[in-house]
């Protein structure tokens, strides 16, 4: 069971069916979503709790690992965004709320600045244009996807998520593909370690994974979740563009055409983070729409 604010609880799989009954009342918000909270809490960090019947995260900056607070509920915000900002003072850190979806933000008060977050956009991708990559916008993912097909004798294979030889086959190529990269271990162990967590008991069987071979070897792999209604939700992806151009492209349609034979109709790409080659692989697939995230702080002119 979730404890009530001020009490906070480790995230535990235990909390998942507590926390969707709330998150399950908004769009899918990458950073609410259990198996993202799970998957990325490689510190065990995170921590949960529940305030005006709302529920809200302790997390650690994606990038930073400072610690802030968040939360997802409509129940009276301005009052859950005053103690959460109160909270972070008591603490000695900066009082600042972050990641706050756009349907949740308190409106406009003389006590909060509020201002919009871009970098933590939510990119929300039409199945149905992936598909097909219709249209001028998406003409150099067209063409970049039928120059792999001509290139390459390419396979495409469902991954068992609960099997550990799939389990070892994805962290090698992961790590082959750090290795190509020239990137060092302190920049890729966290990424590591979430995709590992992706193959927890708890987690694994939510999940589903697609592996593109190329001459009977990976040449790249998704990791998503099919969600309630239209959406799922993109967790991972991994592919070496220099050694099969078009990849990235390819492994993005294939993952559109098999969820969109589940019924899905967006996906959900998550952020970018602010990362500017994250920003332009992500604007590259031209997004249908954003989930919007807002920031809020003190108004210290008060």
């Amino acid at each position: 069971m979730i404890p009530v604010f001020p009490d906070f609880s480790p995230l535990h799989p235990d909390h998942r069916a507590e926390l969707e009954a709330v998150t399950s009342q908004f769009p899918p918000y990458s950073d609410f979503n259990f198996v993202s909270l799970y998957c990325w809490n490689t510190a065990g960090s995170v921590a949960i709790s529940r305030l005006n019947d709302n529920i809200v995260v302790r997390f650690s900056d994606y990038v930073t690992g400072h610690p802030f607070y968040s939360f997802i509920g409509s129940n009276d915000p301005g009052n859950t965004a005053h103690a959460l900002l109160e909270r972070m003072r008591e603490e000695g850190e900066k009082p600042h709320i972050k990641l706050l979806p756009h349907d949740c933000a308190p409106g406009e008060h003389p006590a909060f600045v509020r201002t919009e977050d871009p970098d933590n956009f939510d990119y929300i991708l039409s199945i149905e244009r992936l598909k097909t990559y219709e249209g001028s916008q998406l003409k150099p993912n067209r063409n970049l996807a039928t120059r792999f097909r001509k290139s390459y004798q390419s396979h495409t294979r469902q991954l068992d998520l609960q099997d550990p030889a799939v389990k070892a086959a994805l962290l090698q190529f992961f790590h082959e593909w750090a290795q190509r990269k020239g990137l060092p271990p302190d920049q890729t162990e966290n990424e590591f370690r979430a995709i590992a967590r992706a193959f927890d008991p708890d987690i694994a069987p939510h999940l589903l994974g697609i592996a593109v071979d190329v001459d009977g070897a990976m040449a790249g792999f998704s990791i998503y979740e099919r969600l309630p209604g239209p959406y799922a939700m993109l967790h991972f992806e991994k592919a070496d563009p220099k050694r099969c151009v078009g990849i990235y492209q390819h492994l993005m349609q294939e993952t559109a055409r098999v969820l969109g034979e589940s019924g899905a109709q967006f996906i959900n790409y998550q952020q970018d983070l602010g990362l500017p080659g994250l920003k332009t692989c992500k604007r590259g697939f031209h997004p249908c729409d954003h989930l919007r995230k807002v920031r809020l702080s003190w108004n210290e002119n008060l």
